[in-house]
């Protein structure tokens, strides 16, 4: 994986994705999981496992994330919104991934401001995971 830091926001977007891939394995089979995502079942099983996954792989992983996290009813949650930010700034290096994500997530703050409705806390915090 591309030059990963600890304290790299993808980490944490792994490990919840995997945790979301496992429950919904635990709910309905690992064949009907991996065919959603687009991989094959060992394949999903590894990654349940722990192994990490190719780029290709972890990109389909976390797009299904993101349509799987979007058709849950509810608030967008931190990992939530921290899949849906890896997936549209994965394949810039570490500086401008950095910086795209800022201006996706001031773009977003300034939606929130200009329609008068409250931040969510997610905005913050993935400002301090990029470096914000």
């Amino acid at each position: 994986m591309k030059d990963q830091m600890p304290d790299d926001p993808r980490t944490a977007s792994i490990r919840h994705v995997r945790e979301v891939a496992a429950a919904r394995v635990a709910n309905t089979s690992l064949r009907g999981v991996a065919r959603e995502i687009g991989m094959s079942p060992m394949g999903l099983r590894n990654f349940i496992r722990g192994t990490d996954p190719y780029s290709p792989t972890l990109r389909r992983l976390r797009n299904w994330y993101v349509r799987h996290a979007a058709a849950r009813a509810g608030n967008v949650e931190t990992e939530d919104a921290v899949a849906a930010l890896s997936v549209l700034v994965h394949d810039l290096d570490s500086a401008p991934r950095r910086r795209a994500a800022m201006t996706v997530l001031d773009a977003v703050a300034l939606g929130y401001e200009q329609s008068g409705v409250a931040k969510p806390a997610w905005v913050a915090e993935l400002r301090t995971r990029y470096g914000g």
